[in-house]
């Protein structure tokens, strides 16, 4: 299928006429703190839409023939010849691209600069710790988590039912929008028309993007969303708040869901100094001293429900359930639009 087909039922993005883009192709531009980038020729690196709808992969094979390294790629608009523009950014530019000149290119530019705020390099500091630490990162998957915090002290097949039974069999559009690399809706999901699994860390997408070849992956920041409004029947959004940086970024992430989604299924860890015992020794030695883990502003469940009632009672049916594992008490909120 024409890739620019399935980018459009998904996106809700600007269509511009932009005669210097190749028709029926997926384009990208560059850019850093600073600059844009194009080919040195000043022509923009494309690839036919007919080819693999896996982004992944045209963004690793852009960063072996370029000699790059790309921190996030989002898309930026469609134009009138039937193609799709994908902003990248990087932190190093190589002498196979080039500062572009932003006037022949300037309706792009402004597009970028309306979103790069939510891509800027704050936003990058747990990649660069995942990356940093990524031995422990896999001494943790390898060992820790498969024999000492594994599946059945998790009661992982119990959690996935859990979720299984609140995504209803008529879901066939379902997003993961910070997926990580938690694969929960990726397992129990696999008979669904389309699975999307978003990330703001490209790093653990490409990771995630090896194992599950049925899943369209994107990299979007959660405050950031442009998909399609009501396309997903049902978006996920596991331990994700505590990661935002105040309760403003909060409203703008749920707002986002509820633009984009039918039913919302949002699961956060409650406050490990609140639940205390194992659980709080978790997170203090493995998760934040030995992983680095980022996501600090923890909520105990009055917080928690106060902040989705506040955001959905009036326009949503919103129920609370919990699950306890080893890890510690999950709150569980459940939004239908009415």
């Amino acid at each position: 299928m024409n890739g620019i087909k399935i980018y459009k039922e998904i996106y809700n993005l600007q269509t511009i006429n932009l005669s210097y883009i190749k028709e029926n192709s997926i384009s990208f531009i560059f850019f850093d703190n600073d600059n844009y980038y194009l080919n040195k020729d000043n022509s923009f690196i494309s690839y036919s839409s007919y080819l693999s709808l896996n982004m992944v992969y045209l963004i690793e094979n852009i960063e072996k023939i370029y000699g790059l390294v790309i921190y996030n790629f989002f898309p930026i608009c469609f134009t009138k010849n039937n193609s799709i523009v994908f902003a990248c950014k990087i932190r190093e530019k190589n002498t196979k691209i080039k500062v572009c000149d932003k006037k022949k290119i300037n309706k792009i530019i402004s597009l970028i600069d309306s979103k790069k705020e939510y891509y800027s390099d704050e936003y990058d500091d747990e990649r660069l710790l995942i990356e940093k630490y990524s031995h422990r990162y896999k001494i943790y998957h390898n060992f820790i988590k498969k024999y000492i915090i594994n599946e059945k002290r998790r009661k992982k097949s119990e959690y996935l039912n859990l979720i299984a039974n609140l995504i209803n069999c008529k879901s066939n559009n379902i997003i993961d929008v910070s997926c990580g690399d938690n694969d929960d809706i990726f397992k129990i999901c696999k008979d669904k028309d389309l699975v999307v699994g978003n990330d703001i860390n490209f790093y653990v997408i490409k990771k995630a993007e090896e194992k599950y070849k049925n899943v369209l992956f994107t990299n979007n920041n959660i405050l950031n969303l442009d998909y399609n409004n009501s396309f997903f029947d049902i978006s996920y959004c596991k331990n994700t708040l505590h990661h935002l940086k105040n309760t403003n970024e909060i409203n703008l992430a749920l707002n986002n869901l509820y633009k984009i989604s039918n039913k919302i299924i949002i699961v956060e860890i409650e406050n490990p100094k609140v639940t205390g015992g194992l659980p709080k020794i978790l997170n203090k030695y493995l998760y934040t001293k030995y992983l680095k883990d980022a996501g600090k502003e923890f909520l105990n469940f009055e917080i928690f429900k106060e902040i989705i009632d506040q955001n959905f009672n009036d326009k949503s049916n919103v129920s609370y359930l919990t699950f306890e594992n080893i890890l510690g008490k999950h709150m569980i909120a459940v939004i239908e639009k009415r």
